[in-house]
C-alpha cells in the first residue's frame, strides 16, 4: 500500500519497505530515497518538524513548555493543558499555507489515474485535490467524538472519546464508509476549503518528482528480488 505525506519543504510517499523523498531547498528540487529504518524515520520526522515557519516552531516550543509546566505544578495551569491534545489532533486545519499546496499536490497526484510524470503535469494539475485516504478522514472523526461528549463531559474523557472516534476511523475504515458517509464528505469538504490549497508548478512537480522515484525505487527491488 503506498502512502503519501506532506511537509514544509516538500512531499515523501513510502510504504513498508522504502521511502522517497522530494524536497525544495532555495527553489530547487532535491530528491532522495532509502530503505525504512528507524534512522530514516527520525530523518523524516526533522524534516517535518523543521519545515515550519519559525513562529509555528516558537509556538510549538512554549505550548510543550506550558504543558511540561501545568504537569509538574497544576496551580500554575492557566487552561487545561488537555487543550494541547485537541489542537495537536486538529492541527491539519491549521497547515501553513506551503504545506496546503504541498498536501494538494501530494493528493492531485494520487487521484490522477494515469502514468506519473512530468509530461502529466497539466493532467494531474487538472485531478481532484479531495483523495478518499486522507489522514483528515480520521481528524473528523477524533472531533465527532470530542464535539459529541465535550459538553457533558470532563475534558480528559471528551478527548478519550476523540481517540476512540479517531480508533474506530481508522480499524473500522472499510465498514463505517457505508454507515457513516457523512462523514467523509465532510472531511471531503475540509479537504477541498481547509487542509489544501491548489498547488502552483513547483508544488506539483516536486510531488511527481516525489512519487516516480518511488515506483523507481521499488521496480529496481522487484527485479532484484526476481533475479
Amino acid at each position: 500500500m503506498i502512502m503519501g505525506m506532506s511537509f514544509g519543504r516538500g512531499v515523501l510517499f513510502h510504504d513498508r519497505n522504502v521511502l522517497a523523498c522530494a524536497e525544495v531547498k532555495d527553489g530547487v528540487i532535491h530528491m532522495w530515497a532509502e530503505k525504512i529504518t528507524l534512522k530514516t524515520i527520525g530523518k523524516l520526522w526533522y524534516r517535518i518538524f523543521f519545515s515550519f515557519p519559525w513562529y509555528y516552531q516558537l509556538f510549538h516550543l512554549l505550548l510543550a513548555g506550558y504543558v511540561l509546566a501545568a504537569i509538574l505544578k497544576p496551580d500554575w495551569a492557566i487552561i487545561d493543558p488537555m487543550w494541547a491534545a485537541v489542537y495537536i489532533a486538529g492541527f491539519h486545519f491549521v497547515f501553513p499555507k506551503k504545506m496546503k499546496k504541498f498536501h494538494g499536490a501530494e493528493h492531485k497526484v494520487f487521484s490522477y489515474g494515469g502514468k506519473k510524470s512530468i509530461a502529466a503535469l497539466k493532467e494531474i494539475q487538472r485531478a481532484n485535490i479531495v483523495n478518499d485516504g486522507c489522514s483528515t478522514n480520521l481528524v473528523v472523526w477524533f472531533f465527532t467524538g470530542f464535539i459529541l461528549s465535550v459538553f457533558f463531559l470532563p475534558l480528559e474523557w471528551s478527548v478519550a472519546c476523540g481517540v476512540a472516534g479517531l480508533l474506530v476511523g481508522m480499524l473500522g475504515d472499510r465498514y463505517v464508509r457505508k454507515y457513516f458517509g457523512f462523514l467523509y464528505k465532510l472531511s471531503a469538504f475540509f479537504q477541498k476549503y481547509s487542509t489544501t490549497k491548489e498547488p502552483d508548478r513547483l508544488h506539483l512537480e516536486t510531488a511527481i518528482r516525489s512519487y516516480m522515484l518511488f515506483e523507481h525505487i521499488r521496480e529496481v527491488d522487484r527485479l532484484q528480488n526476481a533475479s
